[in-house]
């Protein structure tokens, strides 16, 4: 008996009930923002940051190696071999997979950093001149092999 109601019920509201299943299926379907990223735009940015980076991490360096007794004023150059690289999740079609943050904010999906390889600094200190602040200086410089590292004598200022 319940049936033939439900098939009475079906025969006469077939195509509410085919709009309301096609639509169920929309919903379920992948959906998401096709346009492309902006990556010409990123670019910049990120450069910027990793420039600030770089910078941060000398001007940390410098304030470490003041402590030094005897190094005086120091001033830190950093070179490295490659910079700061992310890698981003993508979708199928090879775009970066972006994620809504609430507010309308989007933001792309970041699976790993890596960090710049450091191939040497050059340190220039007012006690350069001592080898016992070169060799301390040096060995505080962690990471880098010690021949990578050039401790130089600050020029007096005029």
């Amino acid at each position: 008996m319940n049936t033939r109601k439900l098939s009475a019920f079906a025969g006469k509201y077939k195509y509410v009930l085919i709009i309301l299943l096609a639509g169920l299926i929309l919903l379920l379907l992948p959906g998401g923002s096709r346009t492309k990223a902006e990556p010409a735009a990123a670019q910049p940015l990120a450069a910027q940051t990793q420039t600030q980076t770089i910078q941060t991490e000398e001007q940390r360096l410098a304030q470490l190696l003041r402590q030094i007794s005897g190094a005086g004023q120091v001033q830190v150059l950093l070179s490295y071999r490659c910079s700061a690289e992310r890698e981003l999740a993508t979708d199928d079609s090879g775009q970066p997979a972006i994620i809504s943050a609430g507010g309308g904010a989007q933001a792309a999906v970041e699976l790993r950093t890596v960090s710049p390889q450091y191939l040497g600094a050059v340190v220039v200190c007012d006690g350069a001149d001592a080898p016992q602040v070169q060799l301390a200086v040096t060995q505080a410089v962690a990471g880098l092999s010690t021949d990578r590292i050039s401790v130089l004598k600050k020029q007096p200022d005029a």
